[in-house]
Parts: structure tokens; sequence; C-alpha cells
């Protein structure tokens, strides 16, 4: 029997273990038991993560693929991507294929086509589809907007809380230099969001004491930049690349420096999403703005920080968004969207604990600077703002942010000031 549905509801299935998990065994025979059946993964890769499961005697963890029919691992070309080499399950409607790692391998397999009940396949696809936003979307109204946006205002402060602890490790980690602190606060908000953690780890290996050092070169800078993220180790493509594997090879020889343990990321991105443009603004960043840091750590206006990030490129990003291909001619500029990013991921959080670290600073004046932000534009906005809650700038929308990510999705209704006004009428 055909699954005739997207692979995104046998995803939800799997999620929710919505099938008969009884007796569950492998292709092969072998009990296995689902301890952790991972967290979905929206971005490139795998499409669940952190899973842990029994099979035989042996505990595995790893990452778990999902596909409709087996032979999509190798249509896929899953067999040659390393992003694969860690799946420990496969998990299909039909088992009609192998699917092995990149060493050859083979990857357990289980099949849950007689394990779903197909009269109940189109009901959980309508539970896909007719999923409330937030449990409270129609007792909204009993609450009132002033305690809405009281909550909302909380929840602003504490999603800026939750990033000082971050920046904390960052202050532990490097003996208190708050430059090489806040140096890789800002490296990881490149990563956006796709590649936020390799990004961080790129922030802490590389010394912003370094970047200084060689600023007055791009050339250089990009050097450093590409080299320790990991990004010149295949053969080169052009000259340009061959210049810059030539000059990090000297520069981490002198300075002793090692590339990232983390794979960033490719896929599934808009071309200006790219991290070897991200890669390549960093770069230019800390080539023109090299006092950034120093000053905006002061607290600066606004404008101010925003025309410090207005520049170009180096002559080669202005026709490629990587290294293997040339586009047609454009400016890879910070745009005025990814400045506001900066502010909300990077900026206004770190110059927050900077002040709250300080004992006699002013914390609340990075919180003013939300109030000169645009609102964010994306899909839990949009469904806030279909719910009935509309926000004017970016201290509410990182609000809503907070609480649907923390509290809504996570049904903490019960912490939650607006779910207990609603629950105690």
């Amino acid at each position: 029997m055909s699954f005739d549905y997207n692979e995104d509801l046998l995803q939800f299935i799997w999620e929710y273990q919505l099938y008969n998990s009884q007796q569950l065994t492998t292709s092969t025979g072998e009990e296995i038991t689902i301890i952790n059946q991972g967290l979905l993964n929206k971005n490139s890769g795998p499409d669940f993560s952190n899973a842990q499961l029994k099979i035989g005697e042996a505990i595995h963890y790893g990452a778990i693929e999902i596909h409709v029919n087996a032979t999509e691992w190798s249509q896929h070309n899953h067999h040659t991507d390393k992003a694969y080499n860690a799946v420990i399950l496969h998990v299909c409607y039909t088992n009609n294929g192998i699917a092995v790692r990149e060493d050859g391998t083979s990857i357990p397999t289980i099949e849950l086509k007689d394990r779903i009940n197909q009269k109940s396949l189109v009901k959980y696809e309508q539970l896909m589809e007719n999923k409330s936003f937030i449990a409270c979307e129609n007792t909204l109204r009993d609450v009132s907007d002033f305690d809405i946006k009281l909550w909302i205002d909380r929840m602003a402060v504490e999603r800026i809380e939750a990033r000082c602890n971050l920046y904390s490790s960052y202050l532990e980690s490097c003996g208190g230099n708050w430059n090489q602190a806040f140096f890789q606060a800002i490296v990881r908000a490149f990563g956006m969001p796709t590649n936020t953690e390799a990004f961080a780890e790129l922030g802490a290996k590389l010394r912003y004491d370094l970047i200084q050092k060689h600023h007055e070169s791009l050339f250089q800078v990009e050097a450093l930049f590409f080299g320790t993220a990991g990004l010149l180790t295949d053969d080169g493509t052009d000259n340009y690349y061959t210049g810059l594997q030539n000059e990090y090879a000297f520069l981490s020889t002198k300075y002793s420096l090692a590339s990232i343990s983390s794979q960033i990321k490719t896929g599934r991105m808009r071309p200006m999403n790219l991290p070897q443009v991200k890669l390549a603004q960093l770069a230019a960043f800390f080539h023109h703005a090299p006092l950034f840091i120093a000053k905006v750590l002061h607290l600066p206006n606004p404008s101010e920080v925003k025309n410090m990030l207005t520049f170009e490129l180096s002559d080669y990003w202005q026709t490629h968004y990587s290294f293997k291909n040339e586009s047609q001619k454009r400016s890879k500029s910070i745009s005025s969207g990814f400045i506001n990013h900066l502010f909300l991921n990077a900026l206004v959080p770190f110059i927050f604990f900077y002040e709250k670290r300080k004992g006699e600073g002013s914390p609340e004046r990075a919180m003013e600077f939300l109030l000169e932000i645009p609102k964010e534009q994306n899909n839990i906005i949009t469904s806030w703002s279909n719910a009935g809650i509309n926000c004017k700038n970016a201290l509410e929308s990182q609000g809503l942010l907070h609480l649907y990510k923390t509290y809504c999705v996570n049904q903490r209704c019960l912490q939650c000031n607006i779910g207990k006004k609603i629950l105690s009428r």
C-alpha cells in the first residue's frame, strides 16, 4: 500500500510517535527500543538530531533520517554526504532499499507501513494543519491589554537575561577579556541561525587581537576567517581561493591556529545568507570598523552604530556567493534588515550584559535601543497578529518571540501571567 502523503506527515508521525512501537525490529530482525525519537531539524542535514536508541543490547546516540521510500537515501546522495555519517536509524514507510554511510557501513532501517493505521492518516494530517497557534488563542480577549503588554515587556527582558548567561560563559572562557567576549557574540550572530553554534566556535577560536593586528589587510582578515572556519581545504577553485589558502597556511603556522570542529552548513539558504557571504561580511566588518567594539561599549546613538556598519566587501565577493561559481556583480553589503538582526542578537543583549556587570551601569539604556528598531517580520509575529496581539517595535516582537518559544510551545501556561489570568477566571 502506498503512502499518499508527503514526508512532512511521516516526520510528524515519528515526532509524536503515532505508530505501533510494540515488538519493533530493524529490517535485519534486531530488537529496537526508541528511548528518545530526537529533535526535529528544520535546516539542512538529517531530519532528527540527538536521538537515543537501544538496538539489541547496545545504546546508540545520533541522528535519524525519515523517508517515504528507503531508495530515497541514495537518490538524495546521503551516502556521499558527511552530514549523514551520524545517522543511527533510517525510518521509512516502505523499506525497498538499503542505506549506507560514506564509508560503506550499513544503517539500521525500520519500516512503518504496517504500523500506521491507514484510516488515521487523514486525521493526523488534519491535526498538522489545524493545530492552534497557542493554547489560549481563543481566550486571549479575556485578558486586558495592560496585562498583556506588561508580560510582553517582561518577556523581552527575560530573553535578554537568558542571553546574558551565554555571554557570561564567553567572558569566563576568555579570562575576562571583554573585547574577545563581544567579538564572539558578534561572530555568533552572523551564523543566523543555521550556523549559529559553528560561528560561535569560530569566534572562540579566532582571537580578536589577531584580527585587530591584521585589520589593515582585508585579504589577510578574510584568510583568517575562512581558514579558521575550515572552508579553505578543497583544491583551489581560482587564484583568489588559492591565495587565501596560502595566506592562511602562513598565518596558521605563525600563530598556531586550528580550524573549528563544527561543520558549516550551506543547504536550504538564500544566496545572501550563505556562510561564505557572511564570513566575507565579517572580514569586511572588522577591516572597515576596527574600533567598533570599543565604541559600541560606550553606548553611542543607534544611528552612529548603523553608520559604522555601512561598507562594501572586497571586489571578489561582488561577483561571488561562494568560491566555486562566479555570479552577476551585486553588492553584498550588510542590509538594513541584517543590521537590525545584529542589534537584536548581539549588540543590545551584550551591551545590557556589559552595563549590568559594571554594577553602576545603565542596562535600561540597552533596552531603549529596541524601541528604535522596527519589529521583526516572521511567521511567529504574524501568527500573534492573527491572534489579536500586534507589536510596534523590536522590544515587543522580541518579547512575543520569547513568550512563544519558551512558554507557549512548551505549554508552560501555569508559569505564564497571561495563562494564570485566564485559568483563574
